[in-house]
């Protein structure tokens, strides 16, 4: 697809198959495509209600050197990402997570910041269900500043990391490139990790009719030729207003408007849109549209530092909502439903994860622990409002007694190895594996706005059979 010579209609996609394919990858669907929606937890939100919908796919973002966006809310100007937050909204979607550089490839390559890759690993596996991560997003694009040798390196720590806690069948890696149309032919090969280390790659589709759709053919035809699943990762019609009903053909400060009725946007970015995903039917498995007013977003926002960007929401023009939502309903489309994650090959923990928090250790502390402890009297150090109880001799629970935190986020840590908790009778919670007789270093990590922002508690147990809360 040198050139698109065909827009594609509603009755042409109804037609079409997305074909299975037996693809290389983790976490890839048999058959279809799945919808996701991005990129800031309020723009999600806006179009679930807009469009009286679940996402089958949500979107959003963590910066590797503080963890921001991931348990706690962090707006770099692009709107508000708060994974866990996100998550929790949507606890039957799929998950595509990027993560950036900050701008420290070389130091995350070296392992300064492997700490932080473990929380980031664990965090996101505990979440119990499909995760795709877009590691160090836009691997190729110049204003990220990676260079090949660590950009590959860390890929590969990251995936070999991912599988020693444990996760593989958890988070799939997405090895996403810009598709920037300024950039070279054939640069591609140089920033390759490895096949044994990449379960889909990715590509962004903003503007690439501004080189002939060459950029995305070629990370299309890269996926092929890798036998790789293809996600379509930031997508959005860039230099159009939606509201407005207008496109600038200049990119960086979207000069000389133009009127477009919503037929002419329809056909002109739309359109060609799902004609990619067409033409690349045997290997395309997701997309992720951006629905978002960049412009009402500071960091997009005139004077257009970062380029002209405009206002993608489908919900806002009429036409353009009833051809979106007509688009989706072919049922090559993966939209949200109770069997999604089968559909994308994820087995969910379900009632293992929810029933050991949430179940199984308040039956076994409630029944089976309150029966074993045969009624004594609890110890003194019980008294703690920071403190463990015993589930088995392989497993301790940690808690800590709520204490009126506003706790948008929260963190309940073994030996610094640190998930979220689940609160529950009054406190949050979270069980580790252990050996009964050790000694173990406990952290309590919560958010705190009515106070001094953080909480952070420390405290040193040696793990015996105690029962407290």
């Amino acid at each position: 697809m040198k050139k698109l010579a065909k827009m594609i209609s509603i009755a042409t996609l109804g037609a079409c198959a997305f074909s299975a394919h037996a693809l290389d990858g983790k976490l890839v669907p048999n058959e279809g495509v799945l919808v996701s929606v991005g990129q800031d937890v309020d723009s999600v939100n806006d179009y679930s209600s807009a469009m009286s919908t679940t996402p089958a796919g949500v979107t959003n973002y963590v910066g590797i050197v503080n963890l921001d966006g991931l348990a706690s809310n962090a707006d770099a100007g692009a709107g508000r990402n708060n994974v866990v937050e996100l998550a929790n909204l949507y606890p039957t979607s799929a998950l595509i997570v990027g993560v950036s550089m900050n701008g420290q490839i070389q130091n995350v390559a070296q392992g300064q910041y492997n700490a932080n890759i473990d929380t980031l690993i664990q965090t996101l596996g505990e979440l119990d269900r499909p995760v795709y991560l877009r590691w160090a997003y836009e691997v190729d694009g110049p204003w990220n500043g990676h260079n090949t040798e660590d950009l590959k390196q860390s890929f590969r720590n990251v995936y070999q990391r991912i599988r020693e806690l444990g996760y593989g069948d958890n988070i799939s890696m997405i090895w996403q490139v810009a598709s920037y149309c300024p950039t070279a032919p054939g640069q591609l090969s140089s920033w390759w990790p490895g096949d044994d280390v990449v379960d889909w790659v990715g590509l962004s589709y903003f503007a690439p009719q501004d080189c002939n759709w060459d950029r995305v053919n070629e990370a299309a035809q890269w996926a092929r030729s890798h036998n790789k699943p293809l996600f379509i990762n930031e997508s959005s019609p860039q230099r159009y207003q939606l509201a407005d009903r207008t496109y600038s053909s200049d990119p960086a400060k979207g000069t000389n408007r133009q009127s477009k009725t919503e037929q002419q946007i329809w056909s002109e970015w739309f359109a060609p849109y799902f004609q990619f995903m067409e033409d690349n039917k045997d290997i395309l498995k997701g997309f992720t549209y951006i629905n978002a007013d960049w412009d009402s977003q500071w960091r997009w926002a005139a004077p257009y530092n970062e380029g002209y960007w405009g206002d993608s929401r489908v919900q806002v023009l009429p036409y353009i909502k009833q051809q979106w939502q007509d688009t989706l309903e072919n049922p090559k489309f993966i939209n949200h439903s109770s069997d999604l994650f089968a559909k994308l090959g994820y087995v969910a923990d379900g009632g293992d994860n929810g029933g050991d928090n949430g179940g199984d250790n308040g039956g076994d502390n409630g029944g089976d622990n309150g029966g074993d402890n045969g009624g004594t009297e609890p110890p003194e150090n019980c008294q703690d409002d920071f403190n463990f109880n015993y589930v088995s001799d392989q497993e301790i629970e940690v808690y800590h007694v709520d204490k009126g935190w506003s706790a948008g986020w929260n963190y309940v840590c073994l030996n610094d190895y640190c998930l979220p908790g689940n609160k529950s009778n009054g406190a949050f919670r979270k069980t580790f594996n252990a050996v009964l007789g050790q000694d173990y270093k406990l952290t309590f990590k919560v958010e705190d706005r009515y106070g001094q922002g953080q909480q952070i508690l420390d405290r040193n147990i040696t793990f015996t059979t105690q029962v407290c809360n």
